[in-house]
C-alpha cells in the first residue's frame, strides 16, 4: 500500500503534497479507501525525488493560475502570475539556496555544494523564464485595472501563504531530509552522539535561519517566537554535544515539535478541506473527466484565497485541477491534464 501510494502522489504539474488538506482514494464515482495526513507523506515523497525539488513548490503553484488565466485569454493576469512565480524565486528560493550553500561551503563538502550550485542556476533560469513570459504577456494585456488590483492583492495572500511554508517544513524535506539525516544516521551507527547533537543543533541554527531571511524579512513577525525558540533549542543542544551520553537525549526530538506547538500559526480557512472535496467531485466537469479513469487519488491545497483540488493516478499523472474560491466555495475554473508534447517547455 505505501509503495503505491508513493508512486501516485506526485506525478505532473509540480504540485506539492497537501499541507492543509486531505488525500482519498477514489472509484469512478465514490470516496473509497484512504485519507492520510501530509505530515506522514511529505517526507515519504520528497526524500524521493531531489534535495532541492522543495525550494519550486511556490512557484509551481503560481503556474497553476498561469495556467488558468492563460485559457481565458486574460495576459495581463498572466502576467502578474509569471511575476509572482519570479518573486516566489527572489523571496524564497534564494535565500534557502544561500543557507545551504553557506553550510555546505563552511564545512567542505564539496559534492553538496556543486548540487547547491548548480540548483542556483536552475533557480536563476526559471526566475528570467517567468520575468521574460511576463513582459510578453503585458504586451498582449487588455486587463482592466481594477481587475488588475484586485488580483494583485490575492497574489499577496498567496504570497503570505508560501513564505512561511519552507521553514515549516524544514524537518520533512529539503537538505534535512536529504543531508542531515544521512549524516545522522551514519554518526549513531558509529554511536558518536556527540556528532548527532552538533548536527541536530546545525539543522536547528538552519530552520532559525530560514525564518529569519524568508517569513520575517518580509513582515511576518510573529515567527520571531519561533525562530527564537529554534535558537534556544540549537544551544540546548551544544551544551549536551559537550557531555557524555549512553544513549541519545531525548532532547534530540524537540525540533521536530516546536512549529506544531505553536497554535496561533495555523492557518485558518472558510472552508474545511473535505468541504473543497465535496465540491469539487461535484463539478460537472471534473465528474465527467475522471469517469474515464480507475485509480484516480485527489487532494485539496489552500493557495492563500483559493484551493486547488488536483486528481491523479499512476498511469496518467494529473488528470484535472480545480480552483475554488475559500469564501464563496464556487468552483472558479477546472484545468483538465495532458500528457506533454515531446520537447516540451514544462514551464510554459
Amino acid at each position: 500500500m505505501l509503495c503505491q501510494v508513493i508512486n501516485d502522489l506526485y506525478i505532473g504539474w509540480g504540485n506539492p503534497a497537501p499541507t492543509n488538506g486531505v488525500i482519498h482514494h477514489l472509484s469512478v464515482d465514490r470516496t473509497l479507501i484512504m485519507k492520510c495526513s501530509s505530515i506522514l507523506l511529505i517526507p515519504i515523497l520528497l526524500l524521493l525525488s531531489s534535495s532541492a525539488y522543495g525550494v519550486f513548490e511556490g512557484s509551481a503553484n503560481a503556474d497553476i493560475f498561469i495556467k488558468v488565466y492563460k485559457k481565458r485569454g486574460d495576459y495581463g493576469r498572466v502576467a502578474l502570475w509569471h511575476e509572482a512565480a519570479a518573486e516566489c524565486y527572489t523571496l524564497i528560493s534564494m535565500p534557502m539556496n544561500n543557507i545551504a550553500l553557506e553550510y555546505y561551503q563552511r564545512i567542505k563538502c564539496h559534492k553538496w555544494v556543486e548540487r547547491a550550485e548548480k540548483e542556483r542556476e536552475e533557480i536563476l533560469e526559471r526566475k528570467v523564464f517567468h520575468l521574460s513570459h511576463a513582459k510578453a504577456a503585458w504586451k498582449k494585456s487588455k486587463t482592466e485595472t481594477y481587475v488588475l488590483k484586485l488580483e494583485r492583492e490575492k497574489i499577496a495572500e498567496f504570497k503570505r501563504n508560501w513564505l512561511p511554508h519552507y521553514p515549516d517544513k524544514f524537518y520533512d524535506f529539503g537538505i534535512y531530509a536529504a543531508y542531515f539525516a544521512e549524516q545522522k544516521e551514519q554518526a549513531e551507527l558509529k554511536r558518536d552522539f556527540r556528532r548527532v547533537l552538533n548536527l541536530e543543533a546545525d539543522a536547528a541554527e538552519m530552520v532559525a535561519k530560514q525564518y529569519d531571511l524568508i517569513p520575517i524579512r518580509n513582515g511576518l513577525k510573529k515567527y520571531e517566537i519561533i525562530r527564537d525558540a529554534y535558537l534556544q533549542h540549537a544551544a540546548l543542544l551544544r551544551t549536551l554535544a559537550k557531555r557524555t551520553h549512553k544513549k541519545l537525549p531525548t532532547e534530540l526530538l524537540i525540533g521536530r515539535k516546536i512549529r506544531h506547538q505553536q497554535s496561533i500559526f495555523q492557518v485558518t480557512t472558510d472552508k474545511k478541506p473535505e468541504e473543497i472535496l465535496k465540491i469539487a467531485r461535484t463539478d460537472p466537469r471534473i465528474h465527467s473527466h475522471l469517469s474515464k479513469h480507475t485509480g484516480v487519488r485527489e487532494y485539496a491545497w489552500y493557495q492563500g484565497f483559493a484551493w486547488t483540488v488536483s486528481y491523479y493516478n499512476q498511469g496518467w499523472g494529473n488528470l484535472a485541477i480545480a480552483v475554488i474560491d475559500d469564501k464563496s466555495g464556487k468552483v472558479l475554473d477546472v484545468l483538465e491534464g495532458e500528457y506533454p508534447k515531446e520537447n516540451q517547455d514544462q514551464w510554459d
